[in-house]
């Protein structure tokens, strides 16, 4: 009897509230960038700033051992209100950015360009600078292209003639180079009805992933109005205007590394509308069943993923109908899953409930973040390998690229220069700069975003300690060597 009410349940839940249209409100986009045209944007004032710290993060410790590789390679993550890179012996921790105000969200590229949020700004940071793409008060989700040229983020009431040739801005997910520019609409949002309307529903759109090889982007769908349960669409938009529409339920999907498909996670403990795990064609939009549920046993499925070795991996646990309840302790254990539903233990362990996981693409082991657990753990794939507890404690955590951050044409650079008394402004970048020579041991002055005598003198006897020719300034060259050094594990 139990079993019947719950599935009657689940049956009215997914009828009344995450029917999808594929043939309606399908999104007509193309990934294509306006001429970069734009004026440059207007310069913070030191009095918009929250909080100005008097002193940058502290560098990392060097050891005095050589430290124990754990991680097969170092991963970047939000901790502290700023970028660091976690190192390979998961003990080290790595001062990357030097912002005045919280870093919220972050994405790197292949060629390692990091694009992330900090206030109202979408920043980039490489060899090229510390540069502002775009200011907006409510930016989200920035996601990099691959090859690093191309961001792709969403934009609540943006400011009106944002987009060349357009008076209106509409909500939705928009597109800037990395050299900076006027920004592209890609995907409008749907206007917001006053109820929701299941037939003809409207759509908010959210950046979810790249495909490896960039020809594809994700995006996930939500019903407007929002109405706090599971369900929704993923869509996959094409550089050839190809979309792709399929139901989607409770968890982000996953590329695979060779970008021919998605997996998805059917839910887990909770209201959920349905179980299991699901592959997703990414040029048909059909979803194939992997796991589902029987007569006897629900498989509860979490964080799926096929990897470098052609099988899916993901967090599973098949449990009775008679055991399962809405606050069922979710245990799942690391396994393998073949396209025909062979689930197959990796480890022993039972840890907990994952909710963050970040898999080794190579298949080597996955980061997981528990309910249990503040910090990030190293789940190797080797059984005869232990377990390692990180130093990592933040978010927003991903697998740093094997290139080096600050080699890049310095064509785009802007000079960072001592500023008179009568041109004292605030710069967030002068900020930046002063943070590592600061840390570095150059005393900058106070740490304010100002370029006064100090920071010059920080600047210029940088610039000797590295064997540039003498200046004051931090040209292109400077701003690499300082970079290099300033993130050096």
């Amino acid at each position: 009897m139990h079993k019947r009410w719950f599935i009657w349940w689940m049956a009215i839940l997914l009828i009344t509230s995450c029917a999808s249209a594929p043939s309606t409100s399908t999104p007509s986009a193309t990934i294509t960038l306006p001429p970069e045209s734009s004026s440059v944007p207007p310069t913070l004032s030191p009095t918009t700033q929250a909080v100005v710290p008097t002193a940058p993060p502290s560098p990392a410790v060097t050891p005095t051992t050589p430290a124990i590789v754990v991680l097969p390679a170092p991963v970047y993550l939000i901790q502290n209100d700023q970028i660091a890179r976690l190192e390979p012996d998961g003990e080290r921790l790595t001062p990357i950015t030097y912002e005045p105000l919280p870093v919220r969200d972050m994405s790197v590229a292949a060629n390692g360009t990091l694009v992330y949020l900090t206030g109202d700004e979408l920043v980039a940071l490489d060899g090229a600078g510390r540069r502002v793409l775009l200011r907006e008060r409510a930016i989200s989700n920035p996601r990099i292209s691959p090859d690093g040229q191309v961001v792709a983020y969403h934009l609540d009431e943006p400011a009106p003639g944002l987009i060349i040739g357009r008076d209106d801005s509409p909500n939705g997910v928009y597109l800037s180079s990395i050299t900076g520019g006027r920004p592209s609409l890609f995907v409008a949002d749907d206007p917001e009805p006053a109820e929701p309307n299941v037939e003809q529903p409207a759509w908010r759109y959210q950046p979810v992933a790249w495909s490896p090889d960039g020809s594809r982007l994700l995006l996930y769908a939500v019903m407007l109005p929002e109405m706090g349960i599971p369900g929704g669409e993923a869509v996959i938009v094409g550089l050839n205007n190809q979309v792709v529409r399929v139901f989607s339920c409770c968890e982000e999907e996953a590329w695979s590394v060779d970008g021919t498909e998605l997996t998805v996670a059917g839910g887990g403990p909770g209201p959920d509308i349905r179980f299991g795990l699901y592959r997703i064609d990414v040029t048909q939009g059909v979803e194939l069943p992997v796991l589902t549920s029987d007569d006897t046993t629900i498989p509860l499925a979490r964080a799926p993923q096929r990897l470098a070795d052609d099988i899916i991996y993901a967090f599973v646990e098949l449990v009775s109908w008679n055991d399962y309840s809405w606050e069922y302790p979710f245990r799942p254990q690391m396994a393998r899953v073949t396209d025909d539903g062979v689930v197959t233990s990796v480890r022993p362990e039972r840890i907990g409930e994952p909710l963050v996981v970040v898999w080794d693409a190579q298949a080597r082991g996955a980061l997981v973040r528990f309910a249990e657990t503040d910090r990030l753990i190293w789940l190797p794939t080797d059984p005869n390998l232990s377990p390692k507890t990180t130093a990592a404690t933040g978010f927003a955590f991903m697998w740093a690229p094997a290139t080096d951050l600050a080699q890049r044409d310095c064509s785009s650079f802007t000079v960072l220069a001592p500023q008179t008394d009568a041109a004292r402004r605030y710069d967030p970048a002068v900020y930046d700069a002063q943070g590592r020579l600061a840390m570095l041991g150059f005393d900058p002055g106070p740490i304010d975003g100002f370029f006064g005598p100090a920071t010059a003198a920080a600047a210029r006897a940088f610039r000797v300690s590295v064997g540039l020719a003498a200046g004051d300034d931090i040209d292109c060259a400077t701003w690499q060597a300082l970079l290099t050094r300033s993130i050096a594990p």
